[in-house]
């Protein structure tokens, strides 16, 4: 039996609408059956998702479906990771989609040059298809041959976003690196840095594979004010996170994180800051803040792309809590 080579892992809860075109580019990619599988997490969906991957999985013996009962994506995930027995990982979320054909390109390379992480590119579409843009860490950044993850960071942005990388399964395992269960969001990218810190042989390719459905009615979205304190304070504790796993590579190699890593850090720490604005609670982020040591903090650097003049006077606004709590009250009594 041939070894497998990929696992495709997809979280699902209540995207009956998209999980069978996900599902389905999944399997269009030009890949033996034999040496991929897609493993399926149904995150206690309450629609008519499972049944679909169901009927899907009835006529795809690569496809398995695991279930829980809703925790979240990052368990989902996790468990999925856990049941993984392909050589590398590709995260794929259930409303999103692979363009056909990309896969067995990126896998061969990844194998042939024995990677920890590939990464690439990606199309940012409409539900329908239609693109809104394409993104790279870099304008029209070129494929690069493998290098170290610190040598990568130091050159290049992180990509925050786990479903643009392959992964190497027994890297994840041998550092027991896993999803951050606490998190409602940037969950990826706490994760990610922790990866490229520590990897061995990273490479990127300008393949454009992945294709990112902007949804209006995706939970990234939700605008309900307590939820978007929730996404507030995840970010915050993603960023301590990030700071955590800086301050670890640092201490274990001598040399200090690339500013990529720690721009991250900053980069949700500064839309923590502007969402507390907008929901009232500029106070309580501020205390967590300095609860975690993680206020004030620096401006962004270039390496995120915020260095024009307007962010830097918004970041200066933010370093006066007293200040940025006046222009709140203001905000909201404008939205009445």
């Amino acid at each position: 039996m041939a070894e497998i080579l990929l696992t495709y892992i997809v979280p699902v809860y209540n995207t009956e609408a998209y999980v069978l075109r996900c599902l389905e580019s999944l399997v269009n990619q030009g890949l033996d059956p034999e040496v991929y599988e897609v493993l399926v997490v149904d995150d206690g969906s309450s629609d008519g998702s499972r049944a679909v991957v169901e009927e899907f999985a009835g006529e795809h013996a690569q496809v398995r479906l695991l279930a829980q009962a809703n925790a979240g994506v990052s368990a989902a995930r996790n468990l999925a990771i856990d049941n993984a027995r392909g050589r590398y990982l590709q995260f794929v979320d259930s409303d999103d989609y692979l363009e056909p054909g990309h896969m067995s390109a990126l896998l061969k390379r990844a194998v042939d040059e024995d990677l920890d992480v590939l990464m690439f590119g990606f199309k940012w579409v409409d539900p329908k298809g239609n693109l809104i843009k394409l993104s790279q860490p870099e304008d029209d950044m070129p494929s690069i041959p493998a290098m170290t993850g610190v040598e990568y960071l130091t050159d290049y942005s992180l990509m925050q976003y786990v479903c643009w990388y392959l992964v190497k399964s027994s890297y994840l395992n041998e550092r027991h690196m896993r999803f951050s269960t606490a998190l409602i969001a940037c969950e990826d990218g706490a994760l990610v840095a922790d990866i490229l810190l520590n990897a061995r042989r990273v490479a990127y390719s300008d393949s454009l594979p992945y294709c990112y459905v902007d949804r209006s009615d995706s939970t990234m979205r939700n605008s309900d004010p307590e939820h978007m304190r929730r996404r507030i304070f995840s970010q915050i504790d993603a960023a301590d996170l990030i700071s955590r796993t800086a301050k670890s590579f640092e201490s274990s190699t001598g040399d200090k994180a690339p500013a990529s890593v720690l721009g991250l850090k900053n980069l949700y720490l500064f839309f923590s800051m502007t969402s507390a604005l907008t929901c009232g609670c500029v106070k309580q982020v501020v205390k967590r803040m300095r609860d975690l040591g993680l206020y004030p903090f620096p401006c962004m650097g270039a390496e995120i792309n915020y260095v024009a003049s307007k962010w830097r006077y918004i970041h200066r606004l933010m370093m006066h809590p007293h200040l940025w709590n006046a222009l709140s009250h203001v905000y909201r009594w404008i939205k009445k």
